[in-house]
């Protein structure tokens, strides 16, 4: 494990598909610290992290080995969906549930959808789809969970009220696509 090869996103999802298992050491290498901090932060553990981590790199990978499969945003981004999706569903299941992540739990109020089965492809393919201000804003907050005084410094708005009110209009503008292009059942596998 001391040395270990650096991959670039896209050689990632070019090893992976080949089965080149030196790909998931890397991503390992790269992106542990991340989920560690991200799911200590909402009340796990550390034996917890080795579990959603070790589940979240499946995912990855049989993901990418799926036919027509493109990474659309950054790895680290994707797999920290995957790893945010699987968390929160744990969560859901402890007694001992209290949220630390604003993201969470203003997506749980904006839409009462259950994302057990979502299809995050068709999430990135929507929000793709969105001006940039609005692909830069929902990607801070939602995938790299940054709170909202970094994004306005990031995003040169006045302060955190900008950044609440222009995320409650990109959010409006993701859900108009939504509801003109696909159905619920398109969102599950």
């Amino acid at each position: 494990m001391l040395g270990y090869r650096r991959f670039s996103d896209s050689q990632l999802v070019d090893e992976i598909k080949a089965g080149n298992e030196d790909a998931l050491m890397s991503m390992y290498k790269m992106f542990y610290s991340m989920v560690k901090s991200f799911i200590l932060k909402n009340n796990g553990t550390e034996d917890e992290v080795e579990d959603v981590f070790q589940d979240s790199l499946i995912a990855v990978w049989r993901n990418v080995n799926k036919p027509g499969f493109t990474l659309t945003v950054k790895m680290s981004t994707y797999l920290m969906a995957i790893v945010k999706n699987l968390w929160f569903k744990q969560l859901k299941k402890k007694t001992r549930f209290t949220v630390v992540d604003e993201s969470y739990q203003e997506k749980i109020m904006a839409d009462d959808i259950s994302t057990d089965h979502l299809d995050h492809s068709l999430i990135h393919e929507m929000v793709a789809n969105l001006d940039d201000t609005c692909k830069r804003l929902l990607g801070y907050f939602y995938f790299d969970g940054l709170e909202n005084k970094i994004i306005a410094e990031k995003m040169g708005f006045a302060n955190t009220d900008t950044v609440k009110s222009k995320k409650y209009q990109c959010f409006k503008k993701l859900e108009a696509i939504v509801k003109e292009n696909y159905k619920q059942e398109d969102f599950f596998r």
